[in-house]
C-alpha cells in the first residue's frame, strides 16, 4: 500500500513539473534578439589591376546599438536661413541656400582664360592636373547664379571627393573611362555633359568664335543647371556645415605678415596673390598677370586663401594622352596655411572621413575663423614650399 502511494505521489511531481516547464515554454520571456546590424553604405572599387591605389571612399558613420530607454532630445541650435555657411555672409533670398551646390569643372588653360562665372563662386579649388602642366578650378556655385560658365571641362578623382563633400551635381564635360566608371557606382548627382547634353550649349565655332580654342567651347549658365535639375527632379536641399567666420568688428586672428603670396603651380598656372588692405581681400594673379572674369571684367580676389597640403599619388588611370592622373588624398588630416587680412595662420585641416566636410584648425584643434567673403581653396603636393612676404 505504501509502495503504491508513493508511486503516485512520484508520478503526479513528474507531471506538475512537466507542466510548468510547458508554460513557461509557452509564456512571451523568449531571449533578447540581437537587433540586425544596419548594411552600411556600398563602396565601389574599379575592376582589378584598373586603378592603383584603390579608391573607396566610404562613409565613417557607424550604427548605434538599440535601447529601451527614452531618449532625452538634444536642443537643436536655431540655424539662421539666411547665413551662408560657405561665405559667412547673409543672402537676401534664404531659397538660394536650400538646393543643391553646383560642383562645376572650369579649365585654365591660358588660351581660355579669362573664364566666366569665377567672381560670383562661392568656393573655388584649384588641384594640379595630369603632367605637371596646368590646374584646374572647381567653382562652388551655390548662393548666386551666373548667367555664364565656361568653359566646362572635365572630371578627375578630387571632382568625386568634392561631390561627396558637398552633396552637390557635378556639371562636367566628360572623363576619362575608369573616372567615369567610379561616378557611375556612386551616389553622386552627375550632369557630364556627355550623358545630359539639355543643360548645356555649345559656342559654336563660327563667327568670334571661329578661332577659339577647342578647350573653351562648353559652357551653360547656372539658371540652365537649375531648370534641368528641376525637370529631372534631382534638386534637393542640402545641409552644408561650412566653416567659422569671424564676426564684424572682431580683430583678425594673429598670424606672420602675408601681403605676398607665390603658389608654384606649373608654369603656365602660375598663381600669386597681392593683399588690398582698402577691401581686405587678396587679388589674384596668374602669370604675372590679373586674373579676371570675363562676366564683368573685375580682377579675381579672395577673402581667405587656404592653402591645402595633401598627397598626390599617381595611379594607373590615364588621360587621352596616357599621363597618370592623380588620386589626391582627400580624408585624413595634414597641413593648412589660412591667408587673410594680410597674414598667414599656420593651421591643419581634418576631413575624418568622404561624407565629412572639412574643417580648418589651430594646431590645438580650435577652429580657425575665417573674414566673410569668397575663399580660394589651394590644394598643393606635401613638398611644396608657398612663398609668402610682407610687402
Amino acid at each position: 500500500m505504501l509502495l503504491r502511494l508513493w508511486r503516485f505521489t512520484a508520478a503526479a511531481l513528474l507531471i506538475v513539473m512537466a507542466m510548468a516547464f510547458c508554460a513557461a515554454c509557452s509564456s512571451g520571456s523568449n531571449p533578447t534578439s540581437i537587433p540586425p546590424t544596419r548594411t552600411p553604405k556600398p563602396t565601389f572599387t574599379m575592376p582589378a589591376a584598373s586603378l592603383n591605389p584603390v579608391y573607396t571612399p566610404t562613409s565613417s558613420a557607424t550604427p548605434t546599438p538599440t535601447s529601451t530607454c527614452t531618449p532625452i532630445p538634444t536642443p537643436t541650435p536655431t540655424v539662421n536661413p539666411y547665413f551662408n555657411p560657405l561665405t559667412g555672409e547673409m543672402v537676401q533670398d534664404p531659397a538660394v541656400l536650400q538646393r543643391r551646390p553646383l560642383l562645376v569643372r572650369i579649365g585654365n588653360d591660358p588660351e581660355v582664360r579669362p573664364q566666366s562665372g569665377l567672381s560670383e563662386a562661392d568656393m573655388v579649388y584649384e588641384e594640379a592636373m595630369d603632367g605637371w602642366t596646368l590646374t584646374r578650378l572647381t567653382a562652388i556655385i551655390w548662393s548666386k547664379d551666373p548667367k555664364e560658365l565656361k568653359p566646362i571641362r572635365s572630371a578627375r578623382l578630387f571632382t568625386i571627393d568634392l561631390g561627396y563633400m558637398f552633396d552637390g551635381a557635378l556639371v562636367h564635360s566628360g572623363a576619362n573611362d575608369q573616372v567615369r566608371w567610379l561616378i557611375s557606382q556612386s551616389t553622386l548627382t552627375d550632369l557630364d555633359e556627355y550623358f545630359h547634353p539639355q543643360p548645356y550649349y555649345w559656342l559654336k565655332p563660327e563667327g568670334k568664335w571661329a578661332n577659339y580654342p577647342w578647350m573653351g567651347r562648353v559652357a551653360t549658365s547656372a539658371q540652365r543647371v537649375r531648370e534641368y535639375l528641376a525637370k529631372t527632379g534631382k534638386e534637393k536641399a542640402v545641409r552644408l556645415v561650412g566653416f567659422s567666420f569671424s564676426s564684424a568688428g572682431d580683430p583678425p586672428p594673429q598670424g606672420e605678415p602675408a601681403a605676398y603670396i607665390l603658389i608654384p603651380y606649373p608654369r603656365k598656372a602660375l598663381v600669386e596673390y597681392r593683399y588690398d588692405p582698402d577691401r581686405h581681400v587678396y587679388k589674384r594673379f596668374v602669370q604675372g598677370e590679373p586674373h579676371t572674369d570675363a562676366l564683368n571684367g573685375q580682377q579675381l580676389s579672395a577673402a581667405n586663401v587656404i592653402v591645402h597640403y595633401a598627397k598626390y599619388e599617381e595611379t594607373d588611370v590615364k588621360d587621352v594622352n596616357g599621363v597618370p592622373t592623380f588620386n589626391i588624398v582627400f580624408s585624413g588630416e595634414g597641413r593648412a596655411q589660412i591667408f587673410r587680412d594680410g597674414v598667414m595662420i599656420e593651421a591643419k585641416w581634418v576631413k575624418p572621413g568622404a561624407l565629412d566636410f572639412c574643417k580648418y584648425v589651430y594646431l590645438d584643434g580650435t577652429p580657425v575663423p575665417l573674414r566673410p567673403g569668397q575663399t580660394w581653396v589651394e590644394v598643393v603636393p606635401t613638398d611644396y614650399q608657398i612663398v609668402y612676404k610682407a610687402e
